[in-house]
C-alpha cells in the first residue's frame, strides 16, 4: 500500500473537504479523488461519503482512521530510525577480525569507533580467516580484517591489502638461544613452535622449511595469542607473530626477539575483507576508512 495514499487520506478527513485537502498535499482535485479512489480500490470498500459540507467517513472509513494514523507513525519512527543509522546516532554492526590483526590493529580501530560513535552496537567477531569468510558470506559480518594469502582470487570477497608490519621470532628472555650469535630455522625446531592456525601455502612453507629436521613435529597450535604469549613467556616455546603484537612484551623484556635467517617467506598478507558487489552500512562505511587511515600510520 503506498503511504502516499494514505496521508492523502489522513488530509481529507482533518480538512474534511477535497478543495482544503487539496491545498495542504498541493495536488489538483482530480488527482486526489484518484489517490483516494485507489486506496478505496486496495481496500474494498467506500471510505468517504459527499455531503452537503464536504466529505464525512464511512462506517468502513470510521474502522481504517485508527489503523491508517498507526501506519503514518509506524512511517515516520521508520524514516527516523534510518535517518539516526545514516548519521550513525543508532544501529548496530557486526566485524570480524584474525587473531593477529586484532592486536596490532583492530582494537585501536574499534576504541576509536566506539569513541566516535558510542551509540553503535559493535560486535566483534575474532577467529581465524576460514571463520570469518564464512561469516561474511552467511551475512553475520560485514566486514574483517585477516590473512588473505589463501582468499586471493575468491570471486564472492573484495580485498583491499593493508600495509605488512615485520614479521619477528620471541622466546622467554633467558631462553638458550638468545645466547647464540647465528641462528637459523633448524635451530628453532629443538623446541615447541607456538602459532596460530596457518594458510594452507604457508603451512607448506613452514613445513618445506623443516623438512630436512624431519619436519614440524613440537608445535602449539592456539589461535588465542594472549594465551600463546603467555606460553612463550613462561617456557622454552618459539613463537612468530608481527613485531606489533609483541611490543609490549618486548618493552617489558619478558621476551627476546631471535635474529632468524631463512625466514623472509613467512610474511604477512592482511587484508580488509568484504563482499563483492555489496555496499556497506554506514557504520562499517566509516569503521573501514578508520582501518586504513590507522594501517598506514604504522
Amino acid at each position: 500500500m503506498d503511504t502516499r495514499h494514505i496521508r492523502h487520506f489522513m488530509a481529507l478527513v482533518e480538512c474534511g473537504s477535497f478543495a482544503r485537502a487539496c491545498e495542504v498535499v498541493h495536488l489538483s482535485q482530480p488527482a486526489l479523488s484518484r489517490s483516494i479512489q485507489e486506496l478505496e480500490r486496495q481496500l474494498g470498500a467506500r471510505l468517504f461519503d459527499r455531503g452537503r459540507f464536504g466529505v464525512v467517513l464511512t462506517a468502513h472509513g470510521r474502522a481504517a482512521l485508527p489503523h491508517v494514523r498507526g501506519l503514518l507513525a509506524a512511517a515516520e519512527s521508520l524514516r527516523q530510525e534510518v535517518e539516526a543509522i545514516d548519521e550513525l546516532e543508532t544501529g548496530e554492526l557486526s566485524i570480524g577480525t584474525g587473531p593477529y590483526p586484532a592486536l596490532a590493529l583492530m582494537d585501536r580501530v574499534c576504541a576509536r569507533f566506539v569513541d566516535r560513535y558510542p551509540a553503535i552496537r559493535l560486535n566483534i567477531r575474532t577467529d581465524n580467516w576460514q571463520e570469518l569468510r564464512l561469516a561474511l558470506l552467511d551475512h553475520e559480518i560485514e566486514l574483517f580484517v585477516a590473512d588473505t594469502g589463501e582468499l586471493s582470487g575468491d570471486p564472492d570477497l573484495e580485498i583491499t591489502h593493508l600495509p605488512q608490519p615485520e614479521v619477528v621470532v620471541f622466546c622467554r628472555h633467558d631462553h638458550p638461544l638468545t645466547r647464540e650469535e647465528a641462528v637459523v630455522w633448524g635451530d628453532l625446531l629443538d623446541y615447541p613452535l607456538a602459532m596460530t592456525r596457518l594458510p594452507e601455502d604457508m603451512e607448506r612453507k613452514v613445513q618445506t622449511m623443516s623438512a630436512q629436521q624431519g619436519g614440524l613435529k613440537r608445535r602449539i597450535e592456539c589461535d588465542n595469542i594472549a594465551m600463546l604469549a603467555a606460553i612463550v613467556s613462561g617456557s622454552k616455546a618459539i613463537s612468530i607473530a608481527p613485531r606489533p603484537i609483541v611490543a609490549g612484551l618486548l618493552n617489558s623484556g619478558k621476551v627476546k626477539t631471535l635474529p632468524v635467517t631463512g625466514i623472509e617467506t613467512l610474511q604477512t598478507r592482511y587484508g580488509l575483507l568484504q563482499r563483492s558487489g555489496r555496499p556497506l552500512s554506514p557504520a562499517a562505511v566509516e569503521l573501514r576508512s578508520m582501518v586504513l587511515e590507522l594501517a598506514n600510520l604504522e
